[in-house]
């Protein structure tokens, strides 16, 4: 059981990766072929099919996600039960982005509610509620980090 909570763990961080910096096929990959996605956050309705998922996530690439830059999702506190092929897991969702519009920095708050089911030896996503609690302003950006100057940068020893 130990390896099948860490491959589950191991789609839900897939999952983060591929929302903040991969396509929606690659999305749409980790659900199974009959999953129910629930985006609560955008209102109450269900997507069904692992083509309707992915359609949905090419829209959110197209909008949401392409009006942010430095979009970050965290999951934490996680709770995962397996029962043989089937599995559940409600975990919290912390994610960060900085606003194209106004360079303002922001914080989402949510929880995911999930269900996955084993083919092939994967575990895929069979439903995935999403939800968010609220989005916070955070304040300003700095764009770049002061560099530490560090004098070994010209082949030097640095010991």
């Amino acid at each position: 059981m130990s390896n099948d909570i860490a491959a589950i763990k191991q789609t839900l961080a897939n999952y983060c990766h591929c929302v903040d910096r991969g396509t929606a096929d690659e999305v749409a990959a980790l659900f199974a072929k009959d999953a129910i996605l629930s985006p609560v956050f955008d209102g109450e309705y269900e997507v069904y099919g692992r083509d309707a998922i992915r359609g949905w996530y090419a829209f959110y690439h197209q909008t949401l996600r392409a009006g942010v830059d430095h979009l970050k999702h965290l999951i934490h506190s996680m709770s995962i039960d397996v029962d043989g092929e089937a599995a559940s897991s409600v975990c919290y969702l912390t994610a960060y982005f900085v606003s194209k519009e106004n360079k303002a920095a922001y914080q989402i708050l949510g929880t995911y509610h999930d269900t996955f089911v084993k083919q092939d030896e994967q575990w895929l996503f069979q439903t995935r509620r999403i939800e968010v609690e609220f989005v916070t302003p955070l304040g300003d950006v700095i764009d770049r980090m002061e560099p530490m100057g560090f004098p070994g940068t010209k082949g030097e020893n640095a010991a």
